[in-house]
Parts: structure tokens; C-alpha cells; sequence
């Protein structure tokens, strides 16, 4: 169990979007890129209609724009759809906006808290130590 407990952890981990600390993405992060209208017109035969949010993992970015390998498509009424690593170009003059994905410490710590004290009321409710060490089965009343 306590080796169980930093694995599940990390899966539990929260992360939030927050603006990018660089001009430019570096290769490899994760990021939200918000499109323009036009530029969510302009990039519709790659992505779809109406979408206003893409994101992924930066492959490339310079001056002109960046290469992401796409992950999740957001439209305009919230509807998201799952990508797998497809690559996209996206002009500079497209994006509205960016931010990085990052991991939320208060959050991830909030998260394992609540996830111990959970995994510790489940070991108590079936019966501690013995339920781990195997009974005899022969249940805990008194002897005849």
C-alpha cells in the first residue's frame, strides 16, 4: 500500500493553465494556444470548424508560428474533442493567445491528502491489519 500511494498520486495530479513565462514555447511543452476568428477560419480544413482552443505539445516555434503536436481541440460551445499527436502548423497571426500547462502544487497536495485519509478510513472500515494479513475466517465473536 504505501507503494501504491506516490503512483496514485501522480495520476491524481491536478494541473492548471497559466500565461507563458517565455515569448516562445520550448520544444516539448504543453501548451493552450486560444485562435482568432480568422485564424480559426483560416486553419478549419486541419481542424475543424469553430474552434477556439488547441492544444498540445510544442514540436517547433519561431517568429512566424509554431508546430504542435495535437492532443485536444476545444470549439467555440465547448465541445472538445481527443487528438493523437497530429502535427499542425499554427501562424502567428492566428493566435489569439497562450498559456502553459503547469502543475498545481496546493492542488496536487489537496488532492493527496484527501486521497490518504480516503485509502485510511477504507483500511480502518475493513478491519485494519488483519484484512491485509489474512483471517482465519472464524469471524470475532466469543468462543461456545
Amino acid at each position: 500500500m504505501t507503494r501504491t500511494l506516490p503512483v496514485l498520486t501522480l495520476l491524481a495530479a491536478c494541473y492548471t493553465y497559466r500565461p507563458l513565462e517565455t515569448p516562445m514555447p520550448a520544444p516539448g511543452q504543453r501548451v493552450s494556444a486560444q485562435l482568432t476568428t480568422e485564424g480559426s477560419r483560416d486553419l478549419t480544413g486541419q481542424i475543424g470548424p469553430e474552434v477556439l482552443h488547441v492544444e498540445g505539445n510544442v514540436i517547433d516555434a519561431d517568429s512566424s508560428g509554431m508546430d504542435l503536436n495535437v492532443l485536444e481541440v476545444e470549439s467555440y460551445r465547448g465541445f472538445r474533442s481527443d487528438w493523437h499527436g497530429e502535427r499542425l502548423r499554427i501562424p502567428r497571426e492566428a493566435l489569439a493567445g497562450m498559456q502553459q500547462r503547469r502543475l498545481s502544487v496546493g492542488g496536487t497536495g489537496l488532492m493527496a491528502g484527501a486521497l490518504t485519509a480516503g485509502l485510511y478510513v477504507v483500511y480502518r472500515v475493513l478491519g485494519g491489519t488483519d484484512f491485509f494479513q489474512g483471517g482465519t475466517g472464524q469471524g470475532g465473536g466469543r468462543g461456545n
